[in-house]
């Protein structure tokens, strides 16, 4: 995939906080690198407080060190190089300036389900990653952290979107990581009410969206189904026993409460294969022969 225009470069950034979840994190960010030809970034952010000591910050900076040995061990032979950074400040800030700065393809963050509120949890840093950054974000979940090793490589994707002929960006990109991996797309709407038999020729203009080239090679399979729009998406999912789950947020201090609150942060805890959010910012233009248009993306 590292012919693909719509990501930079650069590394794959994974945020860590030395939990259980963080351990399941490391495995699948070293297969994710191998897959991707990507080198790997862990950061760990340490919170600004008064009594940090030196002692704290050499336990952290060891801790580090151990994700780094463990990554190289997993990726030996393959001639990536892994990287680490320490940094004090907030979390959610600090991953994506350093983001930015090293133009990384992908962040990756995980989910804890810590409590019984719809929302996710790390110290909220990973719906602030989501809310804030502009470039894709792979969230791990508590029910994907256990099995997301065998969700690489990626042989199906599914792309969950709100809209049949509004999906954009999130198309495209999708679109382009099915044709660079020789995989499956599956692109789906759920709508909560009854509805009548969506019209033939309703996911039409997919074809216009999609690089050509993506379109003709990845053939998307495009579907429309009833039900609770969380629980419905995770269910296609798993029933699919899809490798990544595509979905795309909103900009704004709410994170998908467009549809009904919580939707996005249910399906992460939920879901048991990895997601891959996209924020509805504009994407670097294309140049294709069948296609230059820019379209706004809509949203899960």
């Amino acid at each position: 995939m590292q012919n693909d225009p719509a990501l930079t470069q650069g590394p794959i950034l994974v945020g860590i906080d030395f939990s259980h979840l963080s351990k399941s994190i490391l495995d699948y960010a070293a297969k994710l690198a191998l897959q991707e030809l990507r080198p790997l970034h862990f950061v760990h952010v340490m919170p600004i407080v008064s009594d940090d000591s030196p002692d704290l910050l050499r336990i952290q900076q060891m801790e580090l060190e151990e994700y780094v040995n463990a990554a190289r061990q997993k990726l030996q032979g393959s001639g990536l190089k892994v990287y680490s950074t320490l940094v004090f400040g907030s979390p959610a800030h600090e991953l994506i300036r350093l983001a930015n700065k090293l133009r990384a393809a992908f962040i990756v963050v995980g989910t804890e389900d810590l409590s019984g509120f719809e929302r996710l949890i790390l110290g909220s840093v990973a719906e602030a990653v989501i809310r804030k950054s502009d470039r894709p974000v792979i969230v791990v979940g508590p029910q994907a952290a256990a099995m997301s090793k065998e969700t690489l490589p990626w042989k199906h994707l599914m792309l969950a979107c709100d809209t049949a002929a509004g999906v954009t960006e999130a198309a495209r990109l999708a679109g382009d990581i099915a044709s660079g991996h020789h995989a499956r797309l599956t692109i789906f709407t759920v709508k909560k009410e009854s509805m009548a038999d969506p019209a033939e020729g309703q996911f039409d203009a997919l074809e216009t969206i999609m690089c050509r080239d993506a379109w003709l090679s990845v053939k998307p399979q495009c579907l429309i189904r009833e039900g609770d729009p969380a629980q419905e998406i995770v269910r296609m999912v798993d029933d699919a026993h899809a490798d990544l789950l595509v979905m795309s947020a909103r900009r704004g201090s709410e994170l998908l409460t467009h549809l009904r609150p919580g939707l996005m942060a249910r399906v992460l805890r939920m879901s048991r294969c990895p997601a891959l959010i996209l924020r509805d910012v504009p994407a670097p233009h294309r140049h294709h022969a069948a296609h230059t248009a820019s379209h706004p993306t809509a949203c899960v």
